[in-house]
C-alpha cells in the first residue's frame, strides 16, 4: 500500500466524520434554541417574569457532542484499520 493511498483514505474517513460532525452539531443547536424559546415562552403564558436565558441546556448539548465526538472517531479509526486490513489481505 503507497502512503497515497493511505491519505487518501484517511481523507475520506475525515470527510465522512466531519459531516456527521456537522449534521449533529447543527441539530443540537436547533434543540438548544427551541427549548430555550418554549421555556421563555411558557413562562411568559402564565405570567412569570423572565429570569435568565441560560437554563443549563448547552451543558447537556456540550457533553451529549464531545461523546458523539469520540464515536466519531472511533467509527473513523475502525473503517481506516479494516480499509488497510483488506488491502493487505488481497
Amino acid at each position: 500500500m503507497t502512503e497515497e493511498k493511505i491519505k487518501s483514505i484517511v481523507h475520506r474517513y475525515r470527510k465522512k466524520s466531519a459531516a456527521c460532525l456537522l449534521v449533529f452539531l447543527g441539530f443540537a443547536i436547533f434543540a438548544n434554541w427551541f427549548l430555550v424559546n418554549s421555556n421563555i415562552d411558557r413562562n411568559f403564558e402564565i405570567g412569570l417574569e423572565y429570569t435568565s436565558g441560560d437554563l443549563g441546556y448547552i451543558w447537556g448539548a456540550v457533553i451529549f457532542g464531545l461523546n458523539i465526538v469520540l464515536l466519531l472517531f472511533f467509527y473513523s479509526l475502525e473503517k481506516i484499520l479494516l480499509c488497510l486490513y483488506q488491502e493487505n489481505s488481497d
